[in-house]
């Protein structure tokens, strides 16, 4: 996330395929603007207090609803051919499987990608590349199957690599709660900038494809990401309505512990985003890692009321989600980047790693 103060407009070269080679008041890290490392005493009426939210997929028995979470995107741009806390909850294989693509698993969920056709499907996938970012599917670094998704730039701020969905099923569209699920391996650290990794969003206006600048965007989102060699939960709002803020808006969190994102293996990343309520919680491996809501915001661009996510409010910030998106976006400087995706799935409840 980043505050849009000058945009760097660059335009998109064709590039070469890569080879696949806290609690209360406490100091936190703060987005501020994409320069990652400056760090800020946490801000708004929440921070990490208030323990656990209810929040929906929590995995306690008997303990609040909440939720939402997903994490890819549609159009625009530059197209190319190319448990809770304590234990995850039943995962039901069998009602929501569909029929498996030539090559492929079945479908653990409403929308699936394997990689295994050995290529991005352009009626699928709506390919968006800046700067040096380059994606592509390959076979060296996978976590199951044949291939998998790797994406690449050298680390200059504003260099992007991003797939987002071109259609996803109805019922992952909306106000949610939306679940993700994917494979991600990273094969280096890449220092303390903020990486966005994986979003849903909507642009407000179904007429208006997404599509991603290097230095800006045109819709709004929710991500998870890297920050500061650990995590980040947060929302962008770019095209806001009227009734919630004026001019563009970023809030965040961070886990507790600042725990640092594994290097050079394969890890199960699972998401829940909600617009309505307005809630976001991060597993990996099974862990709970972060979560954001009334009660666990860190880092606000604008003055925010004590109990609300934004402005007062708690519900309907994004719009609700109608794509969603993975890959890599640079909102600082780092070094280079090379992560590899494997195994997506989206659903309407958690999915859960693979056993």
């Amino acid at each position: 996330m980043f505050r849009p103060c000058s945009f760097v407009v660059w335009s998109l070269a064709a590039i070469a395929a890569v080879a696949a080679c806290s609690t209360g008041s406490s100091v936190v890290p703060r987005d501020d603007g994409g320069r990652a490392g400056s760090p800020s005493v946490s801000q708004g009426g929440g921070g990490e207090s208030g323990g656990t939210a209810g929040i929906a997929g929590m995995g306690t028995p008997g303990g609040a609803a909440g939720v939402a979470a997903a994490g890819a995107v549609s159009g625009g741009g530059q197209t190319d051919a190319a448990p809770p806390m304590d234990a995850p909850g039943p995962v039901d294989s069998q009602s929501d499987q569909q029929p498996a693509e030539a090559g492929t698993s079945p479908c653990a969920g409403l929308f699936c990608e394997d990689f295994e056709q050995g290529q991005l499907d352009p009626a699928k996938w709506d390919t968006q590349m800046g700067g040096s970012g380059v994606a592509m599917v390959q076979q060296q670094t996978v976590a199951h199957g044949k291939y998998a998704l790797h994406v690449h730039d050298n680390g200059t701020a504003g260099d992007f690599a991003t797939i987002l969905t071109k259609d996803v099923p109805m019922a992952l569209q909306g106000a949610g709660p939306i679940f993700g699920r994917v494979y991600l391996h990273t094969a280096m650290s890449i220092g303390g900038t903020h990486i966005q990794l994986g979003f849903a969003g909507t642009t407000r206006d179904p007429n208006v494809s997404p599509a991603i600048m290097t230095k800006n965007i045109n819709f709004n989102y929710m991500e998870f990401a890297y920050f500061a060699n650990s995590w980040q939960l947060g929302f962008d709002l770019f095209t806001p309505a009227p009734s919630v803020a004026k001019g563009f808006v970023e809030e965040a969190s961070y886990p507790p512990a600042r725990d640092k994102y594994p290097v050079a293996t394969w890890s199960c990343i699972e998401w829940e985003f909600g617009d309505g309520p307005d809630a976001m919680v991060l597993w990996v491996d099974g862990k709970q890692m972060a979560q954001l809501d009334a009660q666990h915001i860190d880092y606000s661009s604008v003055a925010k009321t004590s109990g609300s996510v934004l402005n007062g409010l708690g519900s309907g910030i994004i719009g609700g989600f109608s794509f969603y998106g993975l890959g890599i976006h640079n909102w600082g400087t780092s070094t280079t980047v090379d992560t590899y995706y494997d195994d997506l799935v989206l659903d309407t409840k958690r999915v859960g790693c693979i056993p």
